[in-house]
């Protein structure tokens, strides 16, 4: 498991700019629609007139395709209409003479209508129940059939049970807003989305160019030309990066000062210390000097972590630091009564970090063991891959302990006088500075583990 500490939450993230802007789109194409279709529905529905010229055209194209030559079979599908609705609807085929050649529900034509002579002609006649839509059409002669030399047809509807109206009204919305207008809609929606996704890429370039920047460090431009707008951020957030560095700078200057200004002090102290006849007051005080000489230490650590940034041709055989640390910290253990052992494979362990970042977090990790490791040995090992390892034989840490166990100035409960509880904050700042991390596992047959794990050197 890990202990590391996470990262305070940013910013409530929403759905992608591209996908905000095409719903947005989408909204907005949906409502031109809808008004559009409103309109030429509100048009169409107030010209009674034209509604109805269209359903006998309607009608007159279905009888003329049963027509064979001046004659309507009786099974023509044309028929059903009238067959159905013999009080609603009639028609009726008259020759050049006026003779009328066929007719269904000859009752509902007006006496005159058939003496009518006109290509296409319609008109209304006010009767007792409703009024009557009279119209008249003469059918052209075919190219390749019988010729239907003035043949006409007369239609009547004096009422609308089969919605003839209706669906006049629905063909001519069909035809004049859904069949023009939906596809250019849709054109226009997948181009302005499309356009909308290739305008946005200069914002995510600059989001992964702002992601990689660090206070500190330089901050060249991205490499791919952007928007003015964005030009402007980008040197908004090269000046804010450059005043961060600076006043991290500042500020690590401050407390490296601070902490070799306490060096030579403490130092002095412990000389004159050794000057002092033994006793319980002397070994007490040597005990809390050798804590604060720790602590100042530690915070010289901590103002070079942010400085440690390693490039990827920086390769490190982990071997060495292991090597170095113990060796500096023998000592130490050895007044702790502490055993101090070093497991190092044959061969290199290469990784992708700086030796004094490693040397440092190693450091820090075998004085936290010696100090809070119980009275058993600890062990240094180096691998299996990129990783160095802390193992010790102490009662280990809960769940809760393992949560906090890399926050700075956090101490467990049963910590050991003396400590800052930084030192394992400091071992986590180095790790992410070099691209790395610090976990924490329980070990086989009881203690605690710590891995300094670091990213692979690529070939």
């Amino acid at each position: 498991m890990t202990g590391a500490a996470k990262p305070s939450s940013g910013p409530r993230s929403g759905p992608p700019l591209a996908r905000f802007l095409a719903r947005r789109l989408v909204l907005i194409a949906g409502l031109v629609v809808l008004l559009y279709s409103l309109a030429v529905g509100l048009y169409y529905g107030t010209d009674r007139r034209a509604l109805d010229a269209e359903l006998v055209a309607h009608q007159v194209e279905r009888i003329e395709t049963d027509l064979d030559g001046t004659a309507l079979p009786t099974d023509a599908p044309s028929r059903i209409l009238f067959a159905e609705h013999p009080d609603a609807y009639a028609f009726a085929l008259v020759d050049r003479s006026g003779r009328v050649l066929e007719a269904m529900n000859a009752a509902l034509i007006p006496p005159g209508a058939t003496d009518l002579y006109a290509d296409d002609w319609i008109t209304r006649l006010d009767a007792s129940d409703a009024p009557l839509v009279v119209a008249g059409h003469e059918f052209a002669n075919p190219p390749d059939g019988p010729p239907r030399d003035g043949l006409r047809m007369v239609f009547v509807m004096a009422d609308d049970p089969a919605r003839l109206r209706w669906r006049a009204y629905a063909g001519e919305f069909y035809e004049d807003v859904w069949l023009p207008v939906l596809p250019l809609i849709l054109l226009l929606i997948g181009a302005n989305t499309l356009l909308i996704r290739r305008g946005l890429a200069p914002i995510s370039a600059v989001a992964a160019w702002a992601r990689g920047l660090r206070p500190g460090a330089p901050t060249p431009p991205p490499d791919a030309p952007v928007p003015a707008e964005i030009a402007d951020l980008v040197e908004a957030t090269q000046r804010s990066v450059a005043r961060l560095g600076q006043a991290l700078e500042a500020e690590k200057r401050h407390a490296a000062e601070a902490a070799h200004a306490l060096r030579t002090p403490v130092a002095v102290m412990v000389a004159r210390l050794d000057a002092l006849p033994p006793g319980d007051a002397t070994e007490k005080l040597r005990a809390d000097l050798a804590a604060l000489s720790r602590t100042v230490t530690q915070v010289l650590a901590a103002s070079r972590a942010d400085v440690l940034t390693p490039t990827e041709s920086t390769t490190l055989d982990l071997r060495r630091p292991a090597e170095a640390v113990a060796a500096a910290v023998a000592p130490f253990a050895y007044g702790r009564g502490i055993t101090l052992s070093l497991d190092l494979p044959d061969r290199p362990v290469p990784a992708q970090a700086d030796a004094e970042a490693a040397e440092l977090a190693l450091t820090n990790l075998v004085e936290n063991a010696i100090l809070h490791g119980g009275a058993g040995p600890v062990e240094i090992s180096a691998g299996p891959g990129p990783r160095l390892s802390v193992r010790d034989h102490g009662p280990g840490l809960s769940p809760d302990e393992a949560a906090h166990i890399f926050e700075p100035f956090w101490r467990g409960a049963d910590a050991a006088p003396g400590g800052s509880g930084l030192g394992l904050a400091i071992v986590d700042r180095l790790q992410r500075t070099q691209g790395g991390r610090a976990e924490l596992s329980d070990a086989e047959g009881g203690g605690a583990v710590f891995h300094l794990i670091f990213p692979e050197k690529e070939n």
